[in-house]
């Protein structure tokens, strides 16, 4: 891979204030690599910075001098690039605020033995990651050509949706299982929702409707509504998937687990291991064993489980101390909908 390097740097959240950025702009431009500005860098207008970049200058290898790497990290993904995330924001100028560590005077910028901290550690961990990049190299997946290239995925809500999207993008072929009649989950309940991208002022309609109606534009999903997983058997790359109707009863339901009370006899005594399996084969009667791989099962190489959303019911008393249960308007979020 012949790297191009891009250095990026964000003025928001403080740290244009805190920080001497034209000064900052001299470190990657020491060692000969391209380096940008923003006022937001994760604005519209900031990604279309990085995007421009990548497509028009063939960079494939970036710095991004912003916030940490612990949010935003779709943001600033971008297939076939090596990215690393510098971070000014919480490990510099948040940590280090200018109430306790005043910035320069006039007359300290010209002295040449005072040191600004709070810079020169912007600085080093700027030339850090710059270091980071010229010694990273993408990975090479190892793939083999036994692997089903199948994706399930198990819930047909927002989360599921999105998942079989995006892996369709991919070139995947995938399918989705919803136990109801139609796709969409909770979502499909909401009156509004926080929004997704920027701008962050309100709230907007839910997506769920304009999610549904994108996955029927991809080829390669197949979605199966009604129906539920009774077994998934096999290993990563070549899962083995048994389906049915919800509620339905066949030979390749899991097995249940013996209850802790058919372990014992009537007398109190615990059963020993041979007796335990006999009555394990007993309530389990019409279940083929747990290994049995079903010879009809369709073949998957991968599962994505996005099911089971269902929101939380607080204990009596457990969040007293809000209001909770004591405050006829303080609810929750589900409750509010």
């Amino acid at each position: 891979m012949d790297k191009k390097y891009g250095v990026y740097i964000c003025e928001g959240c403080g740290i244009g204030e805190a920080l001497d950025i034209e000064k900052l702009i001299e470190v990657p431009k020491e060692k000969g690599f391209s380096v940008k500005t923003s006022p937001i860098l994760c604005s519209i207008e900031g990604l279309e910075i990085l995007n421009k970049d990548i497509a028009d200058e063939s960079v494939n290898t970036l710095v991004i001098a912003a916030c940490s790497r612990r949010v935003l990290y779709d943001v600033f993904r971008f297939d076939g690039c090596i990215v690393d995330r510098v971070n000014l924001r919480e490990q510099v100028v948040w940590s280090h605020p200018r109430t306790k560590y005043p910035a320069p005077t006039e007359e300290q910028k010209d002295d040449e033995e005072f040191i600004d901290h709070v810079q020169m550690m912007a600085e080093d961990y700027l030339r850090m990651g710059m270091a980071k990049v010229e010694k990273i190299d993408l990975p090479e997946p190892y793939k083999l050509e036994t692997l089903s290239r199948k994706i399930l995925v198990i819930g047909g809500g927002i989360t599921g949706i999105t998942a079989a999207i995006d892996a369709a993008k991919l070139g995947y072929d995938v399918t989705i299982v919803e136990k109801e009649s139609a796709l969409g989950g909770h979502a499909k309940r909401w009156r509004k929702q926080l929004p997704g991208p920027y701008v962050f002022d309100s709230l907007i309609p839910p997506t769920i409707e304009s999610k549904i109606e994108e996955l029927k534009n991809y080829s390669r999903i197949t979605v199966k509504t009604d129906t539920v997983v009774a077994r998934i058997a096999g290993q990563p790359g070549a899962f083995t998937v048994t389906f049915k109707k919800p509620g339905e009863k066949i030979e390749f339901d899991v097995p249940f687990p013996l209850p802790d009370e058919m372990k014992f006899d009537e007398n109190g005594k615990e059963l020993d291991a041979e007796k335990v399996h006999e009555r394990f084969l007993e309530y389990n009667k019409g279940r083929r064993d747990i290994l049995t791989i079903d010879p009809d099962g369709e073949l998957f190489g991968a599962v994505i489980l996005a099911a089971g959303w269902r929101p939380y019911q607080p204990e009596e008393g457990e969040f007293a101390h809000l209001g909770f249960g004591e405050i006829p308007d303080v609810v929750t979020n589900s409750q509010f909908e």
